[in-house]
């Protein structure tokens, strides 16, 4: 089943016509046709108002029926040390202490195709090291509010590591933090950050989806803002980034 499809599916489950999907994307019906047909194809924005519209994620009218935890929706904030130990002492009397890690993540990309796009990293692939734990994963970011993610844990980094020079793969930055993880009222996931280099973030994550993923994103920026959050400081590059452009 191809993009099309979907769309088409979906508005029937819905019981729209395509009149009536295009009103609510204020496009014409002969432009929901072109769609339907596999003529054309909607751009990003269009796909994330169509998902807003037929309650669906950006992901399966892509690429169709995922796993939720492939879908990866959160915000990053850079916090100055006082900023950080406010936050610290919030959640640790309000939310539930989960665990405490070293992490070290080493970024790569292709040296045929760049990961770096207008100042921001819009893909990635990295190993990161949790404990005893090697996990490879991939995410792909849509308009910096949420990505496809898929990872899978390794056992043999050094193969791994030749896999990755025969194929082209280039090492572009490695990330070292302490990360202390809290689950906040029972949804969100409550990142305390402390990077080498960079120093102190916050990242909140959406753990449990009720609603369509631009609404959870904007849930999310309130519960940010409730914190006592500056959004002014939302990170968008990510910690790669400023590692590599830090002297710059």
């Amino acid at each position: 089943m191809n993009v099309g499809s979907r769309i088409s599916n979906l508005r029937k489950e819905k019981n729209l016509t395509q009149q009536e999907l295009a009103t609510k994307l204020f496009v014409t019906d002969k432009t929901i046709s072109s769609w339907e047909s596999n003529r054309t194809e909607p751009g990003l924005e269009m796909l994330i108002r169509l998902g807003e519209a037929l309650d669906c994620s950006v992901s399966y009218l892509i690429y169709g029926d995922i796993d939720k935890n492939d879908i990866e929706t959160e915000i990053k904030v850079k916090l100055s040390k006082g900023e950080y130990k406010q936050l610290e002492l919030f959640v640790k009397k309000n939310a539930i202490y989960v665990k405490e890690n070293k992490q070290v993540d080493t970024y790569y990309q292709p040296t045929y195709r760049k990961f770096l796009n207008e100042g921001e990293i819009t893909e990635w692939l990295r190993i990161g090291k949790r404990g005893n734990k090697k996990i490879l994963n991939y995410k792909n970011w849509y308009d910096n509010k949420y990505c496809d993610e898929y990872e899978v844990e390794i056992d043999n980094e050094e193969n791994l590591h030749k896999i990755f020079q025969i194929l082209g793969l280039e090492i572009i930055a490695t990330v070292d933090k302490v990360r202390t993880t809290y689950l906040y009222l029972d949804k969100y996931e409550v990142a305390l950050d402390y990077v080498e280099e960079l120093g102190y973030f916050v990242e909140i994550e959406v753990k449990k989806y009720t609603d369509s993923i631009m609404n959870e994103y904007d849930a999310l920026l309130k519960i940010a803002k409730n914190l006592g959050l500056n959004l002014d400081n939302i990170d968008q590059k990510g910690y790669p980034y400023h590692l590599i452009y830090k002297e710059n």
